[in-house]
């Protein structure tokens, strides 16, 4: 049989070990009323209806590679290599965080093509999240591959933004995938991925959460001269953004 591929995507306005589960998931204060937290009272492993799940372990390099597809892609926006958006003045180097990558995790343990309804933390109250699925008839894959293709999906969505979004997001917009991956102030991400098989396809699934979301009724970023707005400085590899350390608002 011939090797066929899928790729699904769906994004969230809102969404590694026991050692990083020291918060208190269990806090209402960390959801909207009645919503219980991907984290509370979490077991951190694979659901029983996970078919042959296996989860993918991020080894730094990978993580590197997830963080440098973003970075890239942020930097294109902001540098204005994008000619029908405007450039970014504040666009803030993404770096790694290990709590939202563990709240991943736990949405990915399901084996489910699904954003989980709250996975807020103390330190970000309004964390944002992207989900991305890919499927083979075949019985392997490259997880570089992968990632970059799935990441690159959301990228993708590019086209379908323009000035006005960037001034002003709103809702139920074929780009909010897109939006998330080059909001300024999600200066920090975490991802998980899992396989599992699913309707004679192995499938594979990346979920990244962010330190921000897609609020509606506010800019993505500030346009302006690429870094013209950075207190720390600009990035010494991606030079259209600011250094990672930059203080950003994500209250």
């Amino acid at each position: 049989m011939s090797r066929q591929v899928i790729v699904c995507l769906a994004l969230v306005a809102g969404l590694l070990g026991a050692a990083v589960a020291q918060e208190d998931y269990c806090d209402s204060s960390l959801c909207d009323p009645g919503v219980q937290h991907i984290g509370c009272n979490a077991k951190n492993e694979l659901s029983p209806d996970c078919n042959e799940g296996k989860k993918i372990e991020l080894t730094d390099e990978l993580k590197k590679l997830i963080l440098d597809e973003h970075n890239n892609y942020r930097n294109q926006v902001a540098k204005g290599q994008l000619n029908w958006l405007p450039t970014a003045s504040n666009m803030v180097t993404m770096d790694w965080d290990d709590d939202l990558a563990y709240l991943a995790e736990l949405n990915a343990d399901r084996c489910e093509f699904e954003h989980d309804q709250c996975h807020n933390t103390k330190k970000y109250p309004n964390s944002g999240q992207n989900i991305a699925s890919w499927a083979t008839s075949g019985d392997s894959y490259e997880v570089k591959d992968t990632i970059k293709t799935l990441i690159q999906e959301w990228w993708d969505e590019r086209h379908f933004a323009g000035p006005k979004l960037v001034k002003k997001l709103w809702g139920k917009y074929k780009a909010l995938h897109f939006t998330m991956l080059t909001r300024s102030n999600a200066s920090r991400l975490g991802c998980a991925m899992v396989q599992y098989k699913q309707t004679d396809f192995l499938w594979v699934l990346l979920i990244c959460n962010y330190s921000y979301t897609n609020m509606i009724g506010t800019s993505i970023y500030k346009e302006g001269a690429p870094c013209s707005d950075c207190k720390s400085g600009c990035d010494s590899k991606y030079d259209g953004l600011c250094n990672k350390d930059e203080a950003v608002d994500v209250a």
